[in-house]
């Protein structure tokens, strides 16, 4: 038998093994073989590896070796052939710098290098980043695979029965029949991270990619794909977009990561945007635009070399459809590219689902999936298979709710509108909302009021779509009841000026074409939302209008509500007898359809008119009254109206205590619902008592932790006591901390959250501040 080793070239310890078989020296060998005694010691000794085929010829005949024997000498004089290496290329660097990643990259990169995973998918929509961050990770972790990165682009690779060939391409693997044996030897145990990157459209090679993983222990893949592979050992991480920014001032914008990679990217133009109070809100608005993706964010800042800010804001969908980068793959260089290489990829159902899902400006429940985009079909099968291509997000928080990123839904609605679809789409979609906000009526006037505030924020943007297509659609009288419906929605949660303007376009629509029960919701849509931003003639108007409009249709409901408004609008105005009227009438009207949240709010307001009238006692006894209406109520609302009442009406009487422990409950219910109206009345009235007992400093935050808030959701403080009284201590906190102090309070205070209130309320202590 041959030694092993001597097929890899070792001539040296063949020849001794030969020669000692033969029982000859070396001076005997080199004699019958004519050559001299040192030539065999040096051939001996190794130190001659490769001698002439002569020589080994001599040296046979003189061994009296056979054929077999022969061949074996001679071939041990040959090159060995070297065991195939693994190709490794330097990792490229990612096309541009990263931005935003710092958390993603610490995390993936623990994942990568802890030896536990083996297979990391990066997922995420066409133009999230994923190649780039895989391009970055690999290059931060490379020190960790000491046999080598192999990075391997499979966007150009036409089906999944080629991966493992473009695989074993990319590591310089021999042709061989059994490719995934030739490259399980190629690789062995070696520590080496392979980059398979852009394998949506090859998923069928997952059982391809998981042989490999099985037969070579050392070997760690890091995937880019718009769908996990699915197979055990794979954990997918998907990639958010980037962070928007949480405001339009310039600190905001610069701390956000999507407006750093835009600035970033319109630096590298030429033409440096700099960021300023006015252009801060127009970089923000182009973040919120794109969703923060940023393929989208890079093809718009190319734009900026031309473009201003504003401008570019303007013409954000000409800026993506304009190809401005060269050094992009070809199925990038336009959003519409980019969704194109996604959209065929999906199954047909899949790609009608899409499209229809478009005309959700907000995210989509299950359920509205079905009621809007699948006509009575069971859309989960597809929307599954849209969530797996990362098409369509899922929601954090709340019920289980889904939606398309900006750029992904503009693309799905320009489908919808090619497929001729987009009238019968949104007209299903405007119905629903209008029974949305039907079905909330009740509960926003009741207990389940942070429940219907929760629900219709969470429907915003479909709320804000269906008036829109309402309007828009010749259906302005339904818009109205819409508005009827949510009105309380638009003014406790900071929506006022948005929901106002929509009454006010559905009135220029209506013309003089309303059913009285729709201009009667119109009007009293109009007069709520007008009295919440602070206009009472306009809300006596409207009350007005809406009173006459329901009287007409019989709609008691609504003209008991519409009296509640009027009345309050008299009463803080000073129009006594029409105030008496409408309480009068109001309370009769809510007591005859048994609605109680309209009782509550006219004996409110009857409260209110005893207050101006200067009769305090008698004020207190009807809002104790007032209080048990609205705690039987339960509606959160009704209860922090009639307790900032109680407050103002007890500190008039001198009662600070009670007017503290009023407006601290007020404001506690407040922020545990969410509401912005109630608490622009609070927090003033908790600034006035801590200036009335000595706390300055707190008072001047307080009083402009107030002013932010009615700015922030565009309601005012109208009730003319509040207001005088706010407005005398205001003044005197204001001298009595002189100006600078005044101004540090005031910007300390303009920086408080609603969370804030009720802890700042527990400061002003029972006892007096110092004098």
């Amino acid at each position: 038998m041959r030694e092993a080793g001597a097929g890899r070239g070792e001539f040296a310890a063949l020849l001794r093994r030969l020669r000692g078989a033969a029982a000859l020296s070396q001076d005997e060998l080199a004699a019958r073989a004519g050559l001299t005694a040192k030539a065999v010691s040096a051939l001996e000794r190794g130190e001659r590896r490769r001698p002439h085929p002569h020589t080994v010829r001599a040296l046979a005949d003189a061994l009296g070796l056979d054929p077999a024997a022969r061949a074996e000498l001679s071939a041990a004089t040959r090159p060995a052939p070297t065991a195939p290496v693994p190709v490794t290329h330097p990792v490229p660097a990612p096309p541009a710098p990263v931005v935003g990643r710092d958390a993603e990259r610490g995390e993936l990169a623990g994942l990568l290098r802890s030896g536990a995973t083996r297979l990391l998918t990066l997922t995420g929509p066409g133009g999230v980043g994923k190649t780039s961050l895989a391009l970055d990770l690999a290059r931060t972790v490379a020190a960790d695979f000491p046999d080598g990165v192999t990075v391997v682009e499979l966007a150009a690779v036409p089906e999944a029965r080629l991966v493992l060939p473009t695989v074993a391409r990319a590591l310089g693997a021999p042709p061989a029949g059994d490719l995934l044996g030739s490259l399980a030897a190629l690789l062995g145990s070696s520590r080496r991270l392979l980059v398979l990157d852009n394998l949506e459209h090859l998923l069928d090679a997952a059982a391809d990619v998981a042989a490999l993983l099985a037969r070579c222990p050392g070997l760690v893949v890091l995937a880019t794909s718009r769908a996990p592979l699915r197979v055990r050992a794979e954990q997918d991480r998907p990639v958010q977009p980037l962070a928007l920014p949480t405001g339009p001032g310039t600190a905001a914008v610069a701390a956000s990561p999507a407006a750093r990679l835009f600035l970033d990217r319109a630096r590298a133009t030429g033409r440096a945007v700099a960021l300023t109070d006015d252009t801060a809100a127009d970089v923000a608005a182009i973040c919120r635009r794109l969703d923060g993706l940023p393929l989208a964010l890079e093809l718009a800042a190319a734009h900026a070399r031309l473009l201003s800010p504003a401008a570019l804001l303007a013409r954000l969908d000409q800026a993506l459809a304009s190809p401005r980068s060269r050094d992009l793959p070809e199925r990038q260089r336009t959003m519409r590219a980019t969704l194109d290489w996604s959209h065929a990829l999906l199954t047909h159902d899949e790609q009608v689902l899409l499209r229809r899902l478009s005309v959700f400006a907000g995210g989509f429940s299950l359920a509205a999936a079905e009621e809007v985009a699948g006509v009575g079909g069971d859309v989960l099968p597809a929307l599954a298979g849209l969530v797996e291509q990362s098409l369509v997000l899922p929601v954090e928080g709340g019920d289980p709710r889904h939606r398309l990123l900006e750029p992904v839904r503009q693309y799905a609605a320009d489908r919808l509108a090619e497929a001729g679809e987009t009238g019968a789409v949104a007209d299903r979609a405007a119905d629903r909302v209008v029974r949305l906000a039907a079905a909330a009526r009740a509960g926003l006037r009741t207990s389940g009021q942070a429940r219907e505030l929760d629900r219709l924020q969470a429907e915003h943007g479909n709320l804000a779509a269906a008036l829109s297509r309402l309007v828009a659609g010749g259906r302005p009288g339904t818009a109205a009841v819409v508005g009827a419906d949510t009105w309380l929605y638009w003014a406790l949660r900071g929506n006022v000026a948005e929901g106002r303007s929509w009454m006010e376009q559905a009135l220029r629509a209506a013309g003089a074409a309303l059913a009285p029960a729709e201009l009667a919701a119109l009007h009293l849509a109009l007069a709520a939302l007008r009295f919440a931003s602070g206009d009472v003639p306009g809300t006596a108007g409207s009350a007005d209008a809406a009173a006459r409009a329901a009287q007409v249709a019989g709609a008691d409901e609504l003209r008991g509500e519409a009296l509640v408004l009027a009345a309050s609008a008299a009463v803080f105005v000073g129009d006594d007898r029409t105030a008496t009227d409408a309480v009068t009438e109001a309370t009769r009207l809510g007591r005859a359809t048994g609605a109680r949240w309209v009782v509550a709010h006219a004996v409110t307001a009857q409260a209110q008119l005893l207050f101006r009238a200067g009769d305090l006692p008698a004020s207190a006894a009807v809002l104790d009254h007032a209080e048990q209406l609205a705690r039987e109520l339960a509606s959160p609302f009704t209860l922090a109206t009639v307790l900032n009442v109680q407050a103002s009406v007890a500190l008039a009487a001198g009662d600070d205590d009670a007017a503290l422990d009023r407006w601290t409950e007020a404001a506690g219910l407040a922020v545990a619902v969410g509401t912005t109206w109630p608490l622009a009345y609070t927090v003033p009235g908790l600034a006035v008592v801590a200036a009335r007992r000595g706390l300055p400093g707190l008072a001047a935050e307080l009083f402009a932790a107030g002013s932010a808030r009615a700015e922030a959701a565009s309601v005012a403080v109208t009730f003319p006591p509040d207001l005088e009284s706010a407005r005398h201590w205001l003044s005197a906190v204001r001298t009595e901390l002189g100006e600078v102090d005044f101004a540090r309070a005031w910007a300390r205070g303009r920086g408080l959250r609603p969370d804030d209130v009720p802890a700042l309320a527990g400061h002003i202590s029972a006892r007096r501040g110092p004098d």
